[in-house]
């Protein structure tokens, strides 16, 4: 293999690893979103039932 042909492969590489790398951290975060999307709507469905729940019993908020 000659030299410029080794410099090619060794730059083909780098730009493969950074754009895997790139690909990984989107899924991750798009995995981070959909988690804290979750946790939000699992927060407000559970303060809406204590909000509908108040309001059933007839308390004053």
């Amino acid at each position: 293999m000659s030299r410029k042909n080794g410099k090619n492969l060794l730059i083909v590489i780098a730009v493969g690893a950074v754009v895997v790398k790139a690909v990984r951290d989107v899924i991750k975060a798009k995995k981070q979103e959909e988690e804290l999307r979750s946790a939000l709507d699992d927060f407000y469905e559970e303060e809406l039932n204590w909000w509908d729940r108040e309001l059933e019993e007839g308390e004053e908020l």
